[in-house]
């Protein structure tokens, strides 16, 4: 796949990040990038939107996009952390985003106290740590989205995150890194999207900021993508960017192309972005 085709996939506007802000405005007129995509699938209103947490302070949008043709279902989440801009920006960018065939479930802002406060952690502590395997999640909040789990009954989970630094650079960051479930071909398709954000997508001038394919999640820590490996044994994904040199929206540009990605590599092809706007509601 071309940088012009993964682009439009992802509906950027190929926003690409710079060392220098003179090289940010060399890059974003340099013409690069492509007109959006038109035909099947489509993009347009969400089929449907439901409230998680409905009633209490945690209520926030769910959308739903099902295609015309059956296929597999597939679940975003951003928002986990509210600090992680990039990871709501990127799942709102997908939000509206219908399959070819099957069904798109998008939760953007899963931890909308944190994300109003500005702060990693809400109510309860930081969400990412209420999702032990083999047993019930920990808090409301963490029951209510993994109810949402279960009822949408996903063949694949994409988490979007937002770290400090680089993954095996800097201390304890795992930024530009795509972490699969230990569960069948993820490790592998893992491995394949890497390949493809840092040939489409991360600029040749920025070499320390190529994605690497991270460890594989088994169930042994108590998140998210951990518990879809460990309880439902389904593929899973956790995608960090970094925040070191690289502005808040060309991370959430990467995220949706990750996300786009490899929810195609499972049978979800989306379509091309409509053009809304990912920097709606608190931030």
């Amino acid at each position: 796949m071309n940088r012009r085709t993964l682009l439009q996939r992802a509906g950027t506007a190929a926003v690409l990040p710079s060392l220098a802000s003179t090289v940010t405005r060399l890059v974003r007129g340099s013409g690069q990038g492509s007109p959006l995509a038109g035909g099947d699938p489509r993009s347009g209103d969400p089929s449907s939107t439901t409230t998680l947490a409905s009633g209490t302070e945690h209520a926030t949008p769910v959308y739903v996009n099902d295609a015309e043709a059956d296929g597999p279902t597939a679940l975003v989440v951003g928002g986990m952390h509210g600090d992680e801009r990039p990871g709501y920006l990127a799942a709102e960018r997908l939000r509206s985003r219908v399959p070819a065939a099957g069904t798109l479930v998008v939760l953007p802002r899963a931890n909308r106290v944190a994300i109003e406060r500005g702060t990693r952690a809400g109510e309860g502590g930081d969400l990412n740590r209420q999702f032990p395997a083999g047993s019930s999640p920990e808090t409301g909040l963490a029951d209510e989205i993994w109810d949402l789990v279960e009822r949408r009954d996903p063949d694949v989970v994409v988490d979007l995150h937002r770290s400090l630094g680089i993954y095996g650079r800097h201390h304890a960051s795992v930024g530009q890194a795509v972490f699969p479930a230990d569960v069948g071909e993820a490790p592998t398709v893992a491995a394949d999207v890497v390949d493809v954000l840092n040939d489409d997508a991360v600029p040749w001038y920025m070499p320390l900021h190529e994605f690497e394919r991270g460890r594989s999640l088994s169930g042994d820590r108590p998140m998210l993508v951990h518990k879809v490996a460990g309880d439902l044994e389904r593929p899973g994904y956790l995608v960090e960017t970094t925040q070191f040199l690289v502005d808040t929206s060309t991370q959430a540009e990467w995220l949706a192309l990750a996300a786009t990605a490899l929810l195609e590599r499972h049978g979800v092809e989306l379509a091309p972005d409509d053009g809304a706007s990912t920097t709606g509601g608190p931030a």
